[in-house]
């Protein structure tokens, strides 16, 4: 549990960049969802 708003906030803001940032994700070639969006961009 958390103590206020601003501490399950922070929680929940860390866990979104190290989803979105570092954790790889085995549907999109074995990459971060950042890196893959990148690659995309650059295709197009």
């Amino acid at each position: 549990a958390f103590d206020s708003y601003e501490e399950a906030y922070q929680a929940v803001m860390e866990y979104m960049k190290f989803y979105n940032e570092r954790r790889i994700h085995s549907s999109i070639l074995d990459l971060p969802p950042h890196e893959f969006y990148k690659k995309a961009q650059t295709k197009s």
